[in-house]
């Protein structure tokens, strides 16, 4: 299964560490969490895209003991 990767909408500051950059990545994280978190099936969506989970529910291989 793969992933379409998503196309950035937002432009990325120049400098990464100003006050900007970090307020936008705050916001962007908690919106990411909340989304998230809704409920079993969003976060297991969230973590198969992220390829730790396969569809099937199973860890991916990087992620097996």
């Amino acid at each position: 299964m793969r992933v379409k990767e998503k196309k950035r909408t937002t432009e990325i500051p120049a400098d990464l560490s100003s006050r900007e950059a970090v307020k936008r990545f705050r916001e962007a994280a908690a919106e990411f969490t909340k989304k998230g978190t809704r409920s079993k099936e969003s976060a297991m969506k969230v973590l198969v895209e992220s390829g730790i989970y396969t569809g099937s529910g199973k860890l991916t291989k990087n992620y097996r003991s």
